[in-house]
C-alpha cells in the first residue's frame, strides 16, 4: 500500500522532492504497469470505490465495478506497448491532491497498427483521513490532436452516472450562475470575454489542443469562438457535483450539450469536464484549472 503524507499547508503548489509528487509517481507506474500486464482489476485498485472516470470519446464511468469493465473492454481489443505520464504540477489541497500532466500511450488495436496516443490529463487524489494512503477520486484525460474512433478499442457506452448529492447548495447555485455567463459567452461568440473569466495564471485543457496556460487561453478563445458561420443553436452547461476542499478550490464535475449548426450542416456534442474555481481578490468565483472532453 502506498502511502501519501499531505503537509499542513493549505493549497500549495509541490516540488518533485515532496513525498506526495514522489508517491504519485510512483502510484502512476504502478497503473502503467497494470496497463501493461493487461490487468484491469489491478489498474482499478487504484480508485476510490466510488470514483468517478471520465474516458475521452465515451461516457463517464463512476465506481470501481464500472472503471474495470472499461478497462477490461479496453485491453481486451488493445494491447498497451508503454504508457508514460509526466507530472506538470500537484497541488495539495490537504485532504485531496490535484495532478495535472501529460502522457504517451503506444497501442496496437487487434489486427491493427500500432497508434500513438499523446495528450494531457487531470487526476484529483484523495488523501485519506489518516493520511496514510491516496486514491484516485476522479480523473479525465483527453488528445493533444484530433483523433478517429477508428483508431480506438471500440467500447459500447454505459448509462451515464447519476449526479452526486451537492455539497454545499449555495455555492452549486454560485458555479451555475458563472456556468450560465460561459453558455451566453459561447452562444454570443465573445472569445475575449469567454478567457477573461480565467485567472491570470489558470491552465486550460480542451479536446484535441495542447494544454494551454495564461494569456494562450485568451488567443484561443478568441479564435475559436470568433463570430462566423457557425451558430450555437442550443447549449446546455450542467454543474453535476460541486465540493469546496481544505485547500479553498472548488471542484466541479460538469458535463455539456452543445447544437450547433454551419450553413447546411449541423449537429450535437455532448461531453464533460473537470472545472476547478478559485476566487479572486475580489471573491468572485474564476476559472483557474479546467478540463473538457467529448463523449
Amino acid at each position: 500500500m502506498l502511502a501519501c503524507s499531505a503537509a499542513s499547508t493549505a493549497q500549495a503548489l509541490l516540488k518533485p522532492s515532496d513525498d506526495i509528487w514522489k508517491q504519485i509517481v510512483e502510484r502512476n507506474a504502478l497503473i502503467s504497469g497494470a496497463f501493461i500486464e493487461g490487468d484491469a482489476e489491478k489498474i482499478a485498485e487504484n480508485y476510490m470505490k466510488n470514483a468517478l472516470m471520465m474516458p475521452e470519446h465515451s461516457t463517464s464511468r463512476r465506481g470501481t465495478e464500472a472503471i474495470t469493465e472499461y478497462y477490461a473492454s479496453w485491453l481486451k481489443a488493445a494491447k498497451l506497448n508503454s504508457f508514460t505520464k509526466t507530472i506538470y504540477e500537484v497541488q495539495n489541497l490537504k485532504d485531496y491532491a490535484l495532478e495535472i500532466g501529460t502522457f504517451t500511450q503506444n497501442f496496437t488495436l487487434q489486427g491493427g497498427k500500432p497508434f500513438e496516443y499523446k495528450g494531457k490529463y487531470m487526476v484529483l487524489w484523495r488523501i485519506s483521513t489518516n493520511m496514510d494512503t491516496c486514491w484516485i477520486e476522479a480523473e479525465i484525460w483527453g488528445a493533444n490532436d484530433y483523433i478517429n474512433d477508428a483508431d480506438f478499442p471500440a467500447i459500447k457506452d454505459t448509462a451515464i452516472p447519476e449526479d452526486e448529492p451537492d455539497y454545499n447548495p449555495v455555492l452549486t447555485d454560485e458555479v451555475k450562475l458563472r456556468n450560465g455567463i460561459i453558455a451566453k459567452l459561447v452562444t454570443e461568440r465573445k472569445g475575449g470575454e469567454h478567457a477573461a473569466l480565467f485567472m491570470p495564471d489558470a491552465i486550460y485543457m480542451t479536446y484535441y489542443t495542447p494544454m494551454l496556460i495564461g494569456e494562450e487561453i485568451k488567443l484561443y478563445f478568441v479564435e475559436h469562438e470568433k463570430p462566423g458561420t457557425l451558430k450555437i443553436e442550443s447549449i446546455q452547461i450542467n454543474t453535476n457535483g460541486v465540493n469546496e476542499t481544505e485547500g479553498g478550490l472548488i471542484i466541479e464535475y460538469g458535463s455539456y450539450k452543445v447544437d450547433w449548426s454551419d450553413g447546411d450542416a449541423k449537429g450535437t456534442v455532448t461531453g464533460k469536464s473537470i472545472n476547478v474555481w478559485k476566487r479572486d481578490a475580489n471573491g468572485t468565483l474564476m476559472m483557474y484549472r479546467q478540463m473538457v472532453n467529448h463523449n
